[in-house]
């Protein structure tokens, strides 16, 4: 169905990011919704006869994320808005809105993308189509706290040194592609039902790993796009499910490639080109989020786990934990 044209639509504030702490009651949402509710999230909840808006904030140290699922029941007019100037991950889970940003005109935000912008605190709009879904996912950082993280995780380097312009717009030429990876990163978030420090500690490592999985993207990004046969992305998709449900098993680039009957070093740079990590990194973060959620809702000894991962040291294991959660591994056990 076509926006009708020369009308003026209703116009709905989207919060991009807001110091207004009015949440909505979880009583007061619609039990159609209820089963969205992430329990660490505080929500907005905004309903008339045009559209349902469900919004979902956690604030995690310097970064404040976002849930946005909008059904509109007639065109409309989304009015994005931030109450200061951020830069903004953001993953276009559903939906094709096309975004007049202010500065900078119309830009598309397809289903399945990812972008970076810098916002002003200004509205911009996002027109919707009667009949229109649409699900997103962001991260918010300050300007100035992009530098500070690179600091703690130099593959960030990249977005730090990354040159702000006046107004407000995209920080690439082009959107990148909302990869598996990254879903399942996502899929973090949503499926999280822990509060406190177990989802303060899970979810702040998930936001650092969805920036470098961008940076990486970004660092690559003045290359042609590498594109597979459909045979061999089928095979690369297997392989991401394989290792993320083998985290017991070391990684062994050889063994995988002899069990999906293909060369190791395409398969290795396949992996990688596609989604932005390589299979050892992806590797170590499968079994460090294994490792965080058997802490969590178990009563395994640390020795146990480490063995659950394919770790013969307890020592080593509790190293690598603790760097890459940023945290004791005690804390997350008692967090139980």
């Amino acid at each position: 169905m076509a926006m009708p044209k020369n009308v003026n639509l209703p116009e709905k504030i989207l919060r991009i990011e807001t110091d207004d702490q009015n949440y909505t009651p979880i009583e007061e949402i619609p039990e159609e919704y209820q089963h969205l509710i992430i329990p660490v999230s505080k929500i907005f909840f905004t309903s008339d006869y045009d559209f349902d808006m469900v919004c979902q904030v956690i604030r995690l140290g310097i970064f404040s994320i976002w849930m946005h699922e909008i059904y509109a029941m007639e065109a409309i007019k989304l009015l994005p808005v931030t109450c200061r100037e951020i830069v903004v991950l953001h993953f276009m889970a559903h939906g094709s809105p096309k975004a007049e940003i202010a500065d900078n005109g119309a830009y598309p935000l397809n289903g399945k993308e990812v972008n970076m912008f810098k916002l002003n605190a200004r509205f911009n709009e996002a027109p919707m189509k009667r009949g229109d879904e649409m699900i997103s996912f962001h991260i918010n950082v300050l300007p100035a706290d992009l530098p500070k993280l690179a600091e703690i995780h130099p593959d960030l380097a990249q977005l730090a040194k990354k040159e702000l312009m006046a107004g407000s717009g995209p920080l690439q030429n082009r959107p990148y592609k909302l990869n598996l990876v990254c879903n399942y990163l996502i899929k973090q978030f949503i499926d999280c039902k822990y509060i406190g420090v177990a989802a303060e500690k899970l979810l702040y490592r998930c936001c650092v790993d969805l920036f470098i999985n961008f940076a990486n993207q970004d660092k690559i990004a003045h290359l042609p796009n590498a594109y597979n046969a459909d045979e061999i992305d089928n095979i690369l998709k297997k392989v991401v499910e394989y290792i993320n449900t083998h985290t017991d098993d070391e990684f062994n680039l050889a063994k995988i490639a002899y069990i999906f009957d293909v060369n190791a070093k395409a398969l290795y740079a396949g992996f990688e080109n596609t989604y932005h990590i390589t299979m050892e990194a992806f590797d170590r973060q499968c079994k460090m989020l294994y490792a965080f959620h058997s802490a969590v809702t178990t009563k395994a000894e640390a020795k146990d786990i480490a063995r659950s991962i394919a770790m013969r040291s307890t020592a080593e294991f509790i190293r690598v934990f603790e760097s890459y959660f940023n945290c004791s591994f005690i804390t997350v056990r008692n967090a139980q």
